[in-house]
């Protein structure tokens, strides 16, 4: 897929080439404006380029979406885990029933629409960092900048060493867990980097990985569910990281 294309062009499936033309992101296919083209098995039915685009992606790709989530993990950057979640989201099933279809509670699905959204405030930080340094832009970001991002979740280079080294040993270890919420959670990412992502842990693994870092394990476990850096089945009796 070119690098070039607009969320919108992206979204569609296809981009608009010179005056005429309509290319498909997917595959080599073109319509040109100045044509009507067969869209039915019949060929009864006819469109102009755009229309007949539409439908090529439809019958050719089961649509956009399910092209951009069927797209490898090097592409997407999603794990399959979060791409079934995507699904069920798209089709509109409330919390409780996708609860129910993965055996696991309201609040997992919760925290993965949480996550969902951070992923979306994230990326568009990164594009506009990354259209700064292509325009060689120089603006510095402001509070302002993060106004809808969750504020307990935002911390400095500096605020994080500063944590780490008011509260974990030189073993690593954690010497208390910190009263205020955002040093805690500071912590809970930083023990958020021992779980790999798209594996499954049951609650004897889960346990031992917090141990390496806290005393109470139990306290830490429920904070990492809370918080949405782990996901777990109603039973309780596996964990993966969201």
């Amino acid at each position: 897929m070119e690098t070039e294309l607009t969320i919108e062009e992206i979204k569609k499936g296809y981009a608009k080439k010179g005056e005429f033309l309509f290319q498909c992101l997917y595959c080599d296919q073109t319509f040109d404006d100045r044509f009507v083209y067969p869209i039915s098995e019949s060929n009864s039915q006819l469109a102009r380029a755009e229309g007949a685009m539409i439908y090529h992606l439809k019958h050719q790709h089961d649509g956009p979406f399910e092209t951009l989530l069927n797209l490898d993990k090097n592409q997407s950057g999603l794990s399959d885990t979060q791409k079934n979640f995507l699904a069920l989201f798209s089709k509109g099933i409330d919390d409780q029933e996708i609860a129910d279809q993965l055996n696991i509670t309201t609040s997992a699905v919760r925290n993965h629409r949480f996550k969902f959204r951070e992923k979306k405030r994230q990326a568009k930080i990164l594009l506009a960092l990354l259209e700064s340094i292509e325009e060689k832009e120089q603006d510095e970001f402001t509070a302002n900048s993060l106004i809808d991002s969750d504020e307990r979740f935002i911390s400095s280079k500096k605020e994080r060493e500063k944590v780490f080294d008011t509260f974990l040993d030189e073993n690593g270890k954690a010497v208390q867990i910190p009263k205020k919420e955002k040093k805690r959670i500071i912590l809970l990412q930083r023990l958020a980097e021992s779980f790999a992502p798209e594996k499954q842990y049951t609650e004897k693994q889960v346990n031992e990985i917090i141990s390496e870092m806290f005393e109470d394990f139990v306290t830490i476990r429920r904070y990492l569910i809370e918080y949405g850096i782990l996901g777990r089945t109603v039973d309780g009796t596996t964990y993966w990281k969201i």
